[in-house]
């Protein structure tokens, strides 16, 4: 019988895939790699904090999960929260949210 995965798997795997998409564009942007970490940090605590109350809710209610916001729509939410210092940084990801958000709307 087909188990479904858990929905944590679900979000946590395409955090670390979308991470890395955008580590490797902060890098060809120009972002110092210790930035890069300090905005991959601030992105995936904001994500996975949101991810903590979803898994919450869908243990309560299972159909919570349709109102949940998909995993890219929590990712670009969680980047727009972001404080880049560098102008380079700032650029990135403010063309990175338009363009999702553009796209899922």
């Amino acid at each position: 019988m087909h188990r479904p995965k858990p929905v944590r798997d679900h979000y946590t795997e395409s955090l670390a895939v979308n991470s890395e998409n955008l580590v490797k564009q902060l890098a060809q942007a120009g972002v110092p790699e210790d930035e890069s970490r300090r905005i991959l940090y601030a992105i995936s605590d904001s994500y996975l904090q949101q991810v903590e109350r979803i898994v919450l809710e869908c243990e309560r209610d299972m159909m919570a999960l349709e109102k949940a916001p998909s995993p890219l729509r929590l990712f670009v939410e969680s980047i727009a929260k972001a404080r880049p210092e560098s102008q380079a940084a700032k650029e990135l990801l403010h063309r990175y949210v338009a363009a999702w958000e553009d796209w899922m709307v």
